[in-house]
């Protein structure tokens, strides 16, 4: 069996800021990363929103300092952006007429 504690070290190491935010294969959303279990007991990083990454790899998230927009992690950091605000349904409640 492989040993993967290098594997998660260097995983750990290059979200270990706390300014380091991560995209999705460079996608456009910015995520917040939280540790999570992985195999044999290790920790990685993984989004706080615990948003799927098919096929995860150590190489799946790519590291950054932009600002989280992602609007799940946003909710749980207690943040906020334009992007997460609820949208009316129907119009903004002013009656006319």
């Amino acid at each position: 069996m492989t040993d993967i504690a290098p594997l998660a070290s260097a995983a750990r190491a290059v979200f270990g800021d706390s300014g380091v935010h991560a995209v999705v294969r460079s996608g456009r959303t910015v995520h917040a990363v939280s540790l999570g279990h992985w195999v044999e007991g290790e920790e990685v990083p993984e989004l706080l929103c615990h948003t799927g990454v098919a096929g995860w790899s150590p190489t799946a998230l790519e590291p950054t300092r932009a600002e989280v927009t992602c609007a799940r992690c946003l909710r749980k950091i207690g943040g906020s952006a334009a992007s997460s605000r609820q949208l009316a349904l129907f119009g903004d409640g002013s009656q006319d007429g």
